[in-house]
């Protein structure tokens, strides 16, 4: 066999071991964060196509925006859903996310980009925790409570947000989780949680919330995830 067969022959191989070791990680261990880097890895897609947006490249609209701290938090609606998303309020981003408006998803990045015209705006965080949880493999061993360790970093009359270790948000393949931010609702249970600075989070496999934030007498749903700004 010349040198040339050879080298197309272990090219070809080098490409089934690959694409076979991906669906290896997917299926044996089910993990969505394994699940995520392995499709990556062979070329896949960003993890926003998980959720039903369009893949590579595709139209959604903006269909509500308002503003929380440093991110601007929007809902984006395709033909397979809406689903929020967290993004950072620059000024390209603050002309990209604007209510009502049809855009356009590029599949770039950790998460995902939203561009309107020759404007890129990339998101920074995730809401819709069910729909992520839903629609990624379910890990096969699912740990008790983790502490988490948090200080708030802000709060309106709608919202606090908590930054510190989650360990609990890479079972729907959030990471890093030792530097997050999480976002709860405002009311009396999760501000005595966000004050102790301690709490432990539990994942739920099923059912709202995705994630549980608690504390030594009260328990908090989580509603948002994203990167520090």
């Amino acid at each position: 066999m010349s040198r040339l067969s050879l080298r197309a022959a272990a090219c070809l191989a080098v490409v089934s071991l690959r694409a076979t070791a991906c669906l290896a990680v997917v299926s044996l261990r089910g993990v969505a964060f394994l699940a995520i880097v392995s499709l990556a890895a062979c070329g896949g897609r960003a993890l926003l196509s998980d959720l039903g947006l369009p893949v590579d490249r595709g139209q959604a609209n903006v269909v509500e925006v308002s503003a929380r701290g440093p991110y601007l938090v929007a809902t984006l609606e395709s033909e397979n859903g809406s689903f929020r998303f967290l993004f950072p309020t620059t000024p390209d981003c603050g002309r990209v996310i604007q209510a009502p408006g049809l855009v356009e998803y590029w599949r770039e990045g950790r998460i995902g980009e939203v561009v309107r015209g020759v404007t890129r705006c990339e998101a920074v965080g995730i809401g819709s925790l069910e729909a992520w949880r839903d629609r990624n493999p379910r890990p096969i061993r699912l740990s008790a409570d983790e502490s988490a360790r948090y200080v708030p970093i802000f709060v309106d009359d709608a919202v606090l947000m908590l930054r510190g270790s989650f360990p609990q948000t890479s079972h729907i393949g959030w990471g890093p989780s030792d530097d997050t931010v999480v976002i709860v609702p405002r009311n009396a249970g999760c501000e005595e949680v966000a004050n102790e600075g301690a709490g432990a989070l539990r994942f739920h496999a099923s059912g709202f919330p995705a994630f549980t934030l608690s504390g030594a007498r009260s328990h908090c749903g989580v509603i948002a995830l994203a990167d520090p700004l």
